[in-house]
């Protein structure tokens, strides 16, 4: 059975991931979550990853330079966002300089988030299969 597309989500509460989910009811695709950075770049499933949201500490800011090469070298130009606490604004301009696509501070902020996503979806042509095209796909991966 084909899988929908990811969006992957490294974080430590499970908070940004249940916001995620509410918001892209209307899109399928599977919310992946996480709890490192280097599981963030081997996810679950064989499904396409699409869009990347990381929960960021202080902690992680000295591997987030390298995870983010790392990123480019997996996927290419993929998107990923940055989710931190308020406490850690004065580090927005870094979280960018990393490659983070947009950085936001507040769950109230997750609209800008799908935003994003939603953007990052509509450059990409990602159009969702119709039925049929997931009919297909399924009996086609049983009869292998």
């Amino acid at each position: 059975m084909t899988e929908p597309e990811q969006v992957v989500i490294c974080e430590e509460t499970g908070v940004w991931a249940t916001a995620m989910r509410r918001l892209v009811t209307d899109l399928p695709l599977a919310v992946t979550e996480t709890r490192s950075l280097a599981s963030c770049l081997d996810p679950k499933g064989s499904s396409e990853v699409v869009f990347l949201m990381v929960e960021v500490r202080r902690f992680m800011l000295d591997d987030l330079v390298p995870w983010s090469f790392d990123v480019r070298r997996r996927w290419g130009p993929l998107p990923w966002v940055a989710v931190a606490p308020r406490a850690m604004r004065r580090s927005e301009w870094f979280l960018r300089e990393a490659g983070a696509t947009h950085v936001i501070f507040s769950l109230r902020q997750m609209c800008e988030v799908v935003h994003v996503l939603r953007r990052h979806l509509r450059v990409i042509g990602y159009r969702p299969k119709s039925r049929s095209e997931q009919a297909f796909d399924r009996q086609n991966s049983a009869s292998r």
